[in-house]
């Protein structure tokens, strides 16, 4: 990888990072703002929350970095890795299969880990650690699917 591509990597990183941190700091509020405390079991707890936070995140993060990078490719502002292994044409598709599976992923930990620091959090906690999460989680992703969009064959949507 040239240290374009390394530079253009790290900035579809840190923008991802940036906004998923944001938009997981906006729900926090919408989900648990006025809550004093915020339950870690049930429908409306944290552990429930990871899963729609997780979809959206990874979907996000997948989804619009693989369009944008596909644009830029095809405008010749990023050059192209060597083709890699070959995943769904259909960026929707694509980032679904990535998507999914981290959601799925993120509801079984958070079932399994969140009640072992405890049977709540407070609201403080939450609104500090969730966006670190989102931002964590989008920046992760969006270098896999940057990656990804940099292997794929000229053309590709």
């Amino acid at each position: 990888m040239t240290p374009a591509q390394r530079r253009y990597v790290r900035t579809e990183m840190a923008i991802a990072a940036v906004i998923n941190a944001a938009l997981s700091a906006v729900f926090v509020w919408l989900a648990f703002g006025g809550q004093a405390v915020v339950p870690v079991l049930g429908w409306r707890g944290l552990a429930v929350d990871t899963v729609p936070q997780s979809l959206m995140v990874a979907l996000m993060s997948c989804l619009v970095p693989t369009v944008l990078t596909r644009r830029r490719l095809a405008a010749g502002r990023v050059t192209a890795l060597s083709a890699g292994r070959r995943w769904p044409r259909h960026a929707l598709v694509r980032a679904l299969l990535v998507a999914v599976p981290i959601a799925a992923l993120a509801g079984l930990a958070g079932v399994a880990v969140l009640p072992l620091t405890g049977p709540s959090w407070s609201f403080g906690a939450v609104a500090a650690l969730k966006p670190l999460y989102g931002a964590l989680l989008g920046a992760i992703i969006a270098r896999l699917a940057v990656l990804l969009a940099l292997g794929d064959a000229p053309g590709q949507r």
